[in-house]
């Protein structure tokens, strides 16, 4: 889809998308299985979690950018769509293919402890927890936020790799977020949903509820102009102005006030750590897949593919209890590496080549064997395992939903990028700093208080994320498929799942991103989990085998949920050129090609 200027020119572009937003509904909880096709194109791909950030990014491709320009303009644009998300004071993780070069890079963005912080502190800063399950630590304010690593992690991608200017790349994001966007179904679920973490903060709820009181609602324009003038200064003068000029002054100045640990010294250090680094990779029945290393998590679902590997899974069936049994003791062996493993490997040692040794795989496989023979054992005994289930929570509850949102770019030279990035739960930790329209994350909610642990809090230390777990596939040197997905946990269950639906089931990216799906209930501090949340298409005699198998499914969520995920992804077929887009309609997603 190529749109030319003299078409903004006769029609603005809030016009077209209010009403597109407005005929299609898109929300949580959907109404059919297959709602769309894929989108097709051969010049540009994009698909993000929202229609107006997509078109940010395609915008960017029809002018002549490359999928690195595209995928930032997209980012960006984000702070404006879907403000809850994610935003220029957030945190992320990119995983770009370099055609040129031809090679994958990781770029480690995901956000660092501030130096000054202190975890006793936050004994009497409990006052505002809603219950989200991360940790220990409060779940908004000043304190809980991580030195923010999205703007450098945009800046390094385009001063290597992209071909625009930071300033004509974040025109859309400045666009929207001065003249406002509307408010989709989706967006007001998720307004509604996360209020009381912006409302104790005077310059947040200012910004993000309706005159200072109310959530946004469906059919309302949202803008903050006071964000807009932020990005327009870093446009023009660059990001030293947020990381060492006279922005990070008012930030600094901001959270002394008010209690935080983020210093100008800490963001002064951000630029030169965004660093590209190598990624993880392993083969997987003649591909080779590609992920982040730690602190990023996605070593668990390499350990999982892996895993899985040892099984013929087109003779199981997709999506039978067969598959579904081996597949869930997999993840859940591998989230209790995770767990035990995964941290800053500045700051801790972290056996990658261990974990995803053949003979460390091969123990783990025959333990999923075992397990699952365990389980039939004691059902063919007649000793079923089901029991009936006094749900502690519920699968709808802050902890599954509110989080993160992934990204995926691809153009006509080649190049492919993933970035998945967060504020880390609903509005981040609810805080704007000052003046700047910019909402914080709460990142240092995903740590560990406890010390000793793989991602306990150290000063200056890398944070470990569950959204630092995306996958590019690539065959005979090139990419074919890459995806990426919020969810918290559920990210390092979700991916896999979506990537098995591609390349052992031959699904189309859009079918493999809308086939029911499954995830574990293992927040920080619930490893192993206990409960499993699953979509009710899984066929109910699948469901029924699980439970007698002793799987604790949590199916409240009914047919269609973003507790399991809202997934992006593109498959490119180099034989006949077209590269098809796949988005999540459990949230805003929407893809687009040309």
């Amino acid at each position: 889809m190529i749109l030319r200027r003299s078409f903004f020119d006769k029609f603005s572009v809030f016009t077209v998308m209010f009403l597109l937003c407005c005929t299609i509904t898109v929300s949580a909880q959907v109404d059919s299985e297959t709602l769309r096709p894929p989108s097709m194109g051969k010049n540009g791909m994009l698909g993000t979690a929202h229609p107006l950030a997509s078109l940010a990014g395609q915008k960017i491709l029809a002018e002549g950018g490359n999928a690195v320009d595209a995928i930032v303009a997209a980012a960006a644009a984000l702070n404006a769509v879907e403000p809850y998300m994610s935003g220029t004071a957030g945190v992320g993780y990119m995983l770009f293919y370099s055609a040129e070069e031809d090679r994958v890079r990781s770029l480690v963005f995901g956000g660092w402890v501030p130096e000054r912080f202190d975890a006793a502190a936050l004994e009497g800063a409990m006052a505002y927890d809603d219950g989200a399950g991360h940790g220990t630590v409060e779940a908004v304010g000043p304190m809980t936020a991580a030195v923010p690593g999205n703007l450098a992690g945009w800046n390094r991608a385009l001063e290597d790799y992209g071909t625009l200017s930071l300033a004509k790349v974040f025109e859309s994001a400045i666009e929207y977020l001065e003249h406002g966007v509307p408010v989709t179904e989706y967006d007001q679920a998720m307004w509604q949903g996360t209020r009381n973490r912006v409302l104790h903060y005077p310059h947040s709820n200012e910004i993000y509820l309706k005159n200072g009181e109310e959530p946004y609602r469906i059919g309302d324009i949202f803008a903050n102009r006071r964000l807009a003038e932020t990005m327009k200064r870093i446009a023009a003068e660059g990001i030293d102005v947020f990381y060492k000029g006279d922005i990070a002054r008012q930030i600094a100045q901001a959270f002394e006030r008010d209690g935080g640990f983020i210093s100008e010294e800490d963001l002064a250090k951000v630029p030169e750590r965004v660093q590209w680094t190598d990624p993880l990779k392993i083969d997987y029945r003649g591909y080779t897949i590609y992920n982040h290393p730690p602190p990023g998590m996605g070593l668990q679902q390499l350990q999982t593919l892996r895993i899985m590997e040892g099984f013929d899974l087109k003779e199981m069936g997709h999506n039978s209890a067969e598959y579904l049994a081996h597949l869930l003791e997999a993840v859940s062996l591998s989230r209790e590496d995770t767990d035990r493993h995964i941290g800053d490997p500045d700051f801790v040692e972290v056996p990658v080549e261990m974990l995803l040794s053949d003979s460390y795989i091969s123990e783990q496989r025959a333990r999923v064997i075992e397990k699952v023979k365990h389980r039939k054992e004691m059902t063919d005994n007649g000793t079923s395992m089901h029991r009936e289930i006094d749900y502690q929570d519920h699968p709808q509850d802050a902890r599954y939903k509110y989080a993160t949102t992934s990204l995926s770019a691809a153009d006509r030279w080649g190049n492919v990028v993933v970035i998945t990035q967060t504020l880390g739960g609903g509005f981040g930790s609810g805080y704007v700093a000052g003046e700047t329209g910019l909402a914080f994350n709460n990142a240092m909610e995903w740590m560990n208080m406890e010390p000793g642990r793989a991602n306990s809090v150290e000063p200056g230390k890398g944070i470990g994320w569950c959204i630092g777990g995306m996958m590019q596939v690539h065959r005979n040197g090139r990419p074919e498929l890459i995806i990426g997905s919020p969810g918290s946990f559920g990210i390092l269950q979700s991916v896999p799942q979506i990537t098995l639906n591609v390349l052992d089931f031959g699904m189309g990216i859009q079918d493999a991103i809308d086939a029911p799906r499954f995830r574990w209930k293992d927040e920080l501090g619930s490893v192993p989990a206990s409960e499993v949340i699953m979509e009710t298409r899984v066929d109910e005699n699948v469901r029924r085998s699980l439970t007698e198998l002793g799987f604790i499914l949590d199916t409240r969520v009914g047919e269609w949920s973003m507790s399991v995920g809202g997934a992006q992804g593109i498959i490119i077929d180099h034989e006949t050129g077209w590269m098809y887009g796949g988005a999540d309609p459990r949230r805003n997603g929407y893809s687009l090609g040309w």
